[in-house]
């Protein structure tokens, strides 16, 4: 029954479609159409071509003055540009609409590519406006992936609506499944339906994350972490609707889902755990997008934390891929958690003649001096509790407000003490090498020939 009533419907559409067709007046709207379509596209882009060349061509001067390149008026450019092929096509439309009309000719095509033209310019629109503040390749990743494909489901849609009826097709059986038949709106809204809401949720959660990073004073890690936890309910909400939209029989679905629970949960347990341990470090707020940590003796920022896994970039711009397991059942080290303030140190060796408050005093006023050292808390000298060799030992506390910025600073403050101890006249320690020959008796005896020795190294400081 269900396979009777889908191949009926699709004869209908197939028989009006030929119909349509094979009509005179049809095919010269189809070619005004198309030459309206290309007229559009091409006008488009040669007057855009035409003002970028202009623009290039005047000094920098002018262009900033004129407004053109950054801010608002940026994105209003940004949103002109995108609506001109639609507008272009709107008014060549209706023009070459009127003039068929006063030739008494059908015009029905041509409507339908006015109303075309009108979605076009609404979703170039709202796109525009949506993703103009985001990096240029998210915004047109997102617009391959979400934008582009709706639009032509819509036509597709407008089209189809006077080829046949929508209602009708959306209802016509397709196949059986456990028991229910499937219409074709049913597998429609639980395929392209729950994809394309799972697309608008990451677009809109892009868009209020960029928003909040730039225009507020939240942060942006719990603000990140708070749409995630967003994001996957609706998510959820979404595939429920869209399963719910097939009306399969409860029965023997749950029969069915019963037998494969038991070797699914066995196969997903580890997908299963991260995602548990995901939601709980979301919900403790232990871990968050934007959180500097260290793991596996690399520090490094996190950068995703999805329903699998976490992504940490490191300071050598490296991407470390962590299961979320690792951070719910394992100590790691954060630096964000309640406070970025991180302390460092250097350890200096000096010469036991140097005078101790004299060094200590040229250390505290090397980091002192420093832009990036915090006064509050401020450095410190130290003299560490072990003498060696003609060496007094020095540690020099420091604290730093980014934990990313430890390597470099450790380096800026070694250049400076050696300059500083320089100019100060203060001597260094460094280790002497000392070298002992040892001839051995016995080997030159029994190969006089090899004239071998034994070698002895070590190190002592001076």
């Amino acid at each position: 029954m269900a396979d009777e009533g889908s191949s009926e419907q699709v004869m209908v559409i197939l028989d009006r479609a030929l119909v349509f067709l094979s009509r005179a007046e049809v095919v010269e709207q189809l070619v005004v159409l198309l030459l309206v379509l290309v007229v559009s596209r091409v006008m488009s882009r040669a007057l855009w071509w035409t003002i970028d060349l202009g623009r290039n061509r005047l000094p920098s001067s002018a262009r900033l003055s004129l407004c053109l390149e950054t801010g608002v008026s940026a994105r209003l450019l940004g949103l002109v540009r995108a609506g001109s092929a639609p507008t272009i096509g709107i008014v060549l439309a209706t023009a070459t609409k009127r003039e068929l009309e006063a030739a008494g000719r059908v015009t029905g095509l041509l409507e339908e590519l006015i109303g075309v033209f009108v979605v076009l310019l609404a979703g170039e629109i709202v796109m525009t406006g949506l993703t103009g503040g985001l990096d240029p390749a998210e915004g047109r990743r997102h617009r391959r992936r979400f934008f582009k494909p709706l639009i032509a489901i819509i036509v597709g849609l407008m089209i189809l609506d006077h080829v046949a009826d929508l209602g009708r097709l959306a209802a016509a059986p397709v196949f059986e499944a456990f028991g229910s038949p499937l219409s074709v709106g049913a597998l429609f809204v639980a395929t392209l339906g729950i994809w394309f809401w799972t697309d608008a949720i990451n677009l809109m959660n892009t868009v209020v994350v960029d928003f909040v990073s730039k225009h507020t004073s939240f942060n942006d890690g719990s603000a990140e972490a708070t749409l995630l936890l967003v994001r996957y309910g609706l998510i959820m909400m979404g595939i429920t609707y869209g399963v719910g939209q097939l009306q399969l029989d409860a029965s023997t679905v749950a029969a069915i889902t019963g037998g494969l629970s038991v070797g699914v949960g066995f196969g997903m347990r580890e997908v299963l755990g991260n995602f548990i341990s995901g939601s709980f470090l979301l919900f403790e707020r232990s871990l968050r997008p934007g959180d500097i940590v260290e793991m596996d003796e690399q520090i490094g920022t996190v950068e995703r934390l999805t329903v699998r896994s976490t992504t940490i970039r490191t300071i050598d711009n490296e991407e470390i891929v962590v299961p979320n397991q690792r951070f719910f059942t394992e100590s790691f080290k954060t630096f964000t958690g309640t406070d970025e303030k991180v302390r460092f140190n250097v350890a200096v060796m000096a010469n036991c003649e140097n005078d101790v408050e004299h060094v200590r005093g040229v250390l505290h006023r090397v980091a002192s001096s420093h832009p990036e050292i915090l006064d509050d808390p401020g450095p410190d000298a130290w003299v560490e509790d072990r003498f060696g060799n003609n060496m007094v030992s020095y540690r020099l506390n420091m604290w730093s407000a980014s934990p990313l910025a430890v390597p470099r600073l450790r380096s800026d403050v070694v250049r400076r003490i050696w300059i500083a101890f320089k100019d100060a006249g203060i001597a260094l320690v460094f280790p002497d090498m000392q070298v002992h020959f040892n001839a051995s008796a016995e080997a030159n005896a029994s190969a006089p020939q090899s004239n071998s020795q034994d070698l002895q190294v070590s190190r002592v400081p001076n």
